[in-house]
């Protein structure tokens, strides 16, 4: 169905109007299957661009209170909730008195009933106070925001509305954690109230524009709630239900734009074929092609004019739509007498791949991997950041020199180290520290494990384990050698204290061990776990072939729960608690001893 409106307000609340119509409407995802009710997740509105036509379809979705989410950080700061979020930051610089901040809070609807809000304000007062005699790091933007939703009892239980307004909430709020993440990990170690300054000044100025049409999300939540996207986003999607939006002349197909560009830069006689890059009708041609075979049964295309001349007029492929044959230009209603079931939104099955540091996160504590991986959320930045990597990236450099038969003396540890270590984060006498710390544990290797180095096998091996059922771990083995008894050890190097669970560890190892059995045919008989701190544990053992068989259920375990969201908080305080980033968020925090 193709259809045009006078204007903008009327496009928007004839789509609203159609997807409340169709909620419910029966349908079936394959032949064999049983027909279910859409519900929202079941449409997508697409647009050329997000951030230049979707504002009147938000607010009239806004309006109406039917739940939606926008791809990637497009839009995110229009709205209410990260608008109540943006606030926080605006009282910190001082733009902002208490009286609004709690006002845009009680408009986002964000404050449990049992919230203490003037505790949350004293938290904010004290992290003002920055003539307390902290170091710069203590005023961490990442750590302030968790806070303070700690101290306000923000929580997946305690959200107000319904179940499904909280998965949403989260999920606006844990992008919002990866827009921290982007300028503190530029500004850590700025003086305090010059921080607090300039990143509320950013968020207000500056990235409302940075994000516009963000491709990627930042978590993978899957909400029941109408998706809002560019046509690039929705790339290998489909949805039962897709309104392709704004079908304006010079906007789809794009006009090319004036202005200072790449080629202003870079003569466009130094790139062969230089036109490819400026976008050609033939680019938009596919992408149309891509926009209208996302539908898996109904497409509607919708035209209105924009206030803006250069957009005023229909888009060439909204006059193609309304030309072909099987396109209806008059709308006739959803049939009264269609068959209709109670929603329920489709639950995807899809592959899986975890990377290891997923699946520690998910051994250690599913709904500390929830926050981190389906709702986006970031840990604090740590001022010994990069400490480990670096020293890995040492013994790295130590085995693949040695297997070319090219082996690291002693004296070579400390070039080793100022070339891998990285540690943009820590204020200079920790930076010195790690250096030396580095530089020690390069020593006590050389000195415990030099001559060990020629029974290299691989260093910093990709491995990649196909568990069936769809689901797929990879990630890269610190060191596989051969030792004198002929046994093969898989080795994985530790560089902090207690740094994972020992159980994971083992865990992750054993899928190691099965990966290298894919990777070379043959079989590794031990696991080590090689600690490098000074009085840090190693430990070695022989590879378990009931645990090696546990540990595949395991990983598909995880991956089933990944598919189900069945991620379950641990129902009383333990050790993974104490060391979580994400307890705040957490209502296991109440049974903390």
């Amino acid at each position: 169905m193709a259809l045009d409106f006078p204007d903008p307000p009327s496009e928007a609340a004839w789509i609203c109007d159609r997807i409340e119509a169709m909620r419910g409407l029966a349908f079936l995802d394959a032949p064999g299957n049983e027909p279910r009710g859409l519900s929202w997740s079941d449409v997508a509105i697409l647009y050329r661009s997000v951030s230049r036509d979707a504002g009147p379809v938000v607010e009239e979705l806004r309006r109406r209170n039917i739940p939606y989410v926008v791809e990637g950080l497009n839009r995110l700061f229009e709205s209410p909730e990260i608008e109540a979020v943006v606030a926080v930051f605006d009282y910190m610089a001082g733009t902002l008195d208490e009286t609004e901040l709690h006002r845009l809070w009680r408009r986002a609807d964000l404050i449990p009933a049992a919230a203490d809000w003037g505790g949350a304000v004293r938290l904010l007062d004290q992290r003002r106070d920055i003539g307390s005699g902290n170091r710069w790091s203590a005023y961490n933007l990442q750590r302030l925001y968790l806070d303070f939703l700690e101290a306000l009892v923000v929580r997946e239980d305690t959200i107000p509305g319904q179940a499904q307004r909280a998965e949403l909430v989260l999920f606006q709020l844990g992008k919002f954690s990866q827009v921290i993440s982007d300028f503190e990990e530029i500004y850590f170690q700025s003086e305090p109230a010059q921080k607090y300054d300039a990143f509320a000044k950013w968020l207000r100025h500056q990235a409302p524009g940075y994000y516009a049409d963000v491709d990627g999300d930042v978590g993978y939540a899957q909400p029941d709630a109408v998706t809002i996207s560019t046509v690039h986003q929705a790339k290998g999607m489909q949805w039962p239900v897709v309104v392709l939006s704004c079908l304006r002349r010079n906007a789809f197909p794009s006009k090319r734009q004036g202005g200072l560009g790449l080629f202003h830069v870079v003569p466009d006689t130094a790139v062969p074929d230089a036109d490819r890059y400026r976008g050609t009708l033939e680019d938009e041609t596919r992408l149309f092609y891509v926009a209208v075979t996302r539908a898996q049964k109904w497409l509607f295309a919708t035209f209105s004019p924009s206030d803006k001349k250069l957009y005023s007029k229909n888009s060439d492929f909204f006059v193609h739509c309304t030309g072909h044959a099987r396109v209806s230009t008059q709308d006739p209603g959803v049939p009264v007498d269609a068959d209709r079931l109670p929603p329920q939104a489709k639950v995807e099955v899809p592959q899986v791949t975890l990377s290891f540091s997923e699946l520690k996160y998910y051994f250690e504590c599913p709904y500390a991997f929830k926050m981190r991986f389906l709702y986006g959320f970031n840990a604090p930045l740590h001022e010994a950041l990069g400490y480990g990597k670096g020293l890995h990236d040492v013994l790295a450099e130590m085995h693949k020199r040695a297997l070319r038969d090219d082996m690291v003396h002693a004296e070579e540890a400390e070039t080793l180290v100022d070339r891998h270590l990285h540690t943009p984060y820590a204020y200079p006498e920790l930076r010195a520290q790690l250096r030396r710390a580095a530089v020690d544990a390069v020593h006590r290797y050389l000195r415990d494990h030099g001559a060990e180095l020629p029974m290299t096998l691989h260093s910093e091996k990709p491995i990649q384990v196909h568990l069936g059922e769809g689901i797929t771990v990879e990630g890269r083995i610190d060191l596989i050698r051969r030792l004198d008894t002929d046994e093969v050890s898989v080795v994985d190097f530790k560089s902090t204290g207690r740094a994972q669970v020992e159980d994971v560890t083992r865990d992750q190892l054993h899928i190691y061990a099965v990966g290298y059995e894919e990777l070379s045919g043959e079989n590794a008989d031990l696991i080590e776990v090689l600690n490098l701190d000074e009085e840090g544990k190693t430990t070695r053992e022989t590879v378990d072939a009931e645990l090696l068989a546990a540990t595949r259920k395991s990983v598909l375990a995880a991956g089933d729960a990944l598919r189900t969201n069945h991620l379950p908080r641990h129902k009383s305080w333990c050790d993974a608690c104490a060391s979580c980033d994400f307890v705040a968020l957490c209502a296991t925090a109440d049974t903390r001893p």
